[in-house]
């Protein structure tokens, strides 16, 4: 069992990888082709996920979590994270970042649709998540993208149904990180009849290696750190996402588009405390 204090680095550190890498999609993959992108940083990321199952649960597997992982990968890592990277090109600076916060408030609307107790601060943690959208989307402004706004909030509810997919394997019997390798392959299997390796050659590679180890790492640091933090826990603390994404932007780019603006902090910062609140960690 990891220690708390451990754990506690951990989930902070998965809002910190997961904001590198939404910051190199942003910088240098914003008109990538959003699939191969998914393909390529899932291709790149296996690899550190096969060389750390030893520390993340072994070859546990039982036929039916196998299969909730395959459905998980498809709908996460094939559909989901295309999403974030179509997002990605619609909307300007840390925006999709913001919108995968999202996935907290969907999670608190499927409790209440299966007749959970929804308190006031999941309700005002919903306010806050909808108004950081609101901020972050550029509403009422030139660079405002009613399809990026749609797309982000796509991904979002994607994100949350995955996480809960997964959950339903762990309790079926499978380790979280033979699952998470599950769910990689067949997302590079869904993703597969429209991949090429272009990506992954050439000046480009190294920056693709980047966002898939992150993602990868940031995957595998979230379900350690389950192990010993309850998910109110570790649902807020990786939510520091896209406040680090804000600010690895404003250190590494001028470019109108990209460099944040006061709306693109405020929405990380309101993204964070909305999460905080469904979470009840507020």
């Amino acid at each position: 069992m990891i220690s708390r204090v451990i754990a506690l680095v951990m989930a902070v550190s998965v809002g910190l990888v997961f904001g590198v890498h939404d910051s190199v999609a942003k910088l240098k993959f914003e008109n990538a082709d959003p699939a191969l992108l998914s393909f390529s940083t899932l291709l790149l990321g296996l690899p550190l996920l096969i060389a750390l199952l030893p520390l993340s649960g072994g070859l546990r597997v039982t036929p039916a979590s196998a299969a909730v992982f395959v459905v998980a990968g498809i709908l996460n890592f094939s559909v989901g994270r295309t999403l974030m990277y179509m997002a990605t090109r619609r909307l300007s600076s840390s925006g999709a970042s913001v919108m995968t916060s999202t996935s907290a408030a969907f999670s608190a609307v499927m409790s209440l649709l299966l007749g959970e107790r929804v308190t006031i601060s999941d309700l005002l943690g919903i306010a806050a998540i909808m108004l950081a959208v609101y901020m972050a989307s550029g509403w009422r402004r030139g660079d405002y993208s009613p399809s990026g706004v749609a797309i982000g909030l796509s991904t979002g509810l994607v994100i949350a149904s995955s996480v809960a997919i997964i959950k339903v394997g762990e309790e079926l019997g499978g380790s979280p990180g033979l699952g998470v390798i599950i769910a990689y392959i067949s997302g590079l299997a869904a993703l597969g009849p429209r991949a090429n390796l272009r990506l992954v050659r050439g000046q480009s590679a190294k920056y693709v290696s980047i966002m898939g180890v992150a993602a990868a790492l940031g995957q595998l640091l979230r379900y350690l750190a389950l192990t010993s933090l309850n998910v109110d826990v570790v649902t807020p603390l990786q939510n520091l996402r896209p406040i680090a994404a804000t600010a690895i932007l404003y250190e590494a780019s001028e470019e109108a588009g990209k460099h944040p603006l006061v709306r693109h902090w405020a929405a990380a910062v309101l993204a964070f405390l909305g999460v905080a609140l469904v979470s009840g960690l507020l």
